[in-house]
């Protein structure tokens, strides 16, 4: 099938920022029928007041789950023509469906039962080669991973034959080691953790390693992450002045906040301290339903609107995101507008489809609010930055104020495509391409630092003191 009749209109909307994205939303008669996306692998089948998911991989297809809510759709999506585009307020790029008038034009493969038909019958094979033909098809990464795709499917799929689940999952397993994408996970449960692999070890990897040097074991290594952990922050907390370290104490203890913020007072110099953990401030994630996450943003800019009147007197500012573990770049938009001057281009995003990378979004963004930090920044970093913690780096690693110390980020920029296998099983992928205004992307390698440092060495950390902080005040004594 030729698809280049399915990304002309499409495509070049995206490249516009939305096109017409001023226009009011699709009504519920203009969103009914049927809409696919090539670059999505999926069909959204649209009646009156609700949306069904049919998830096509290759040119096979079957009904699969659906994230995002008739209402969700209904209120943020446009329709030109034959031309529906869905600006997804929960994330940078908007997905353009163009109609089709029946399955059949599409799914020239077949439909396939899933777990949820009662005649539905396991097949390792079968659910082997919808992940196989789906990562082929969607995955972006896979030569920057060193992975010879053909060979896994040579080396797996035949002595998959009448295996049972347990097999399949420790194929999957091997694969995903193979791969060490943090962003690339099975679900086989939703009750346990994921089955994934990260290339880079973040803090409470670092922390284990220690413990188990020491001998401990069990509970034991629990308890040292966690007294580390505190130990951390306490060592923060001494170099705030007096002023600001209380109201840092207390803020720690809310770990749900996820930021924190106060002033050293160094040499006669005044610094702001900003850490940032996550970008989930005030989202409720729980449940696979994607919403609009401005009313989250939005107090998310009234914290940052305090913050930065607390810290705009400083001579600069350093920002902890060593242990960063991402969220949503939109959230993580907001803070970059901060320290903008003017209106510039944060991400190129493209889409990774059979083998080619598709343009997607352009992501401009400029100063919104009054309250913005317009000295030097230093950024701390370390393998844990990840994610959105990444896509954040990688935008401020453009910006001329901005240096970086600490180490790489964890080379995890994409973010997370979720899929579902016939037998109920989900999957993420990383099938983004990030590209910040200097055309850098960071996937596998991570945001380089300008200035290395380990982030958390040990014999600071036991001694009162952190390692990327020392650094940095002397990176600032000098005038590095």
């Amino acid at each position: 099938m030729n698809f280049n009749a399915y990304f002309s209109i499409p495509l070049l909307c995206a490249a516009l920022m939305g096109c017409n994205s001023d226009l009011p939303p699709a009504s519920n008669e203009q969103m009914k029928g049927l809409w696919y996306s090539p670059l999505y692998g999926e069909i959204k089948q649209i009646s009156v007041n609700d949306v069904q998911t049919w998830q096509v991989t290759s040119n096979i297809c079957f009904q699969s789950i659906t994230q995002d809510p008739f209402d969700l759709m209904r209120n943020h999506s446009v329709r030109l023509g034959d031309t529906l585009i869905y600006h997804r307020p929960y994330d940078t790029a908007p997905v353009s469906y163009t109609r089709i008038q029946n399955l059949d034009e599409i799914c020239t493969g077949g439909l396939i039962r899933t777990i949820d038909d009662p005649d539905y019958q396991f097949n390792a094979q079968e659910v082997f080669r919808i992940f196989w033909l789906d990562m082929k098809e969607h995955y972006a990464f896979l030569k920057e991973r060193k992975m010879d795709w053909e060979e896994i499917d040579e080396n797996y799929y035949d002595d998959l034959s009448n295996q049972n689940e347990a097999g399949l999952l420790a194929v999957f397993s091997e694969i995903l080691k193979q791969l060490n994408d943090g962003h690339t996970r099975l679900y086989f449960d939703l009750e346990q953790e994921p089955i994934s692999y990260e290339a880079k070890p973040h803090l409470s990897v670092l922390l284990m390693q220690e413990a188990i040097e020491d001998g401990l074991i069990g509970e034991q290594i629990d308890g040292y992450i966690q007294n580390q952990r505190k130990k951390i922050i306490e060592n923060i907390s001494l170099y705030m002045n007096a002023q600001t370290r209380t109201g840092y104490i207390q803020r720690a203890k809310n770990q749900n906040l996820g930021v924190n913020w106060g002033i050293v007072e160094y040499d006669r110099n005044s610094t702001g301290y900003l850490s940032i953990d996550h970008f989930v401030n005030y989202i409720d994630s729980s449940g696979i339903e994607k919403e609009d996450i401005s009313y989250a943003n939005e107090k998310f800019n009234v914290l940052l609107d305090e913050i930065f009147e607390n810290l705009n007197e400083t001579e600069q500012l350093i920002i902890d995101v060593r242990d960063n573990e991402g969220g949503y770049d939109l959230q993580a938009l907001e803070l970059i507008k901060r320290f903008l001057k003017d209106e510039q281009l944060v991400w190129d995003i493209s889409t990774a489809f059979e083998g080619k990378l598709w343009p997607s979004n352009l992501v401009y963004a400029k100063p919104e609010r009054d309250r913005r930090y317009q000295g030097d920044v230093i950024l701390l970093t370390s393998n844990g930055t990840f994610s959105a913690g990444e896509t954040f780096a990688l935008a401020m690693a453009a910006l001329p104020q901005v240096r970086i110390l600490g180490e790489a980020t964890g080379g995890a920029t994409s973010d997370t495509f979720l899929r579902m296998l016939p037998n109920g099983w989900l999957y993420e992928m990383s099938n983004e391409y990030y590209q910040n205004s200097d055309s850098v992307n960071a996937e596998v390698t991570g945001v380089l630092p300008d200035i290395d440092v380990h982030p958390y060495e040990r014999s600071s950390r036991e001694a009162g003191l952190d390692s990327a902080l020392e650094k940095a005040f002397e990176v600032i004594q000098n005038n590095q």
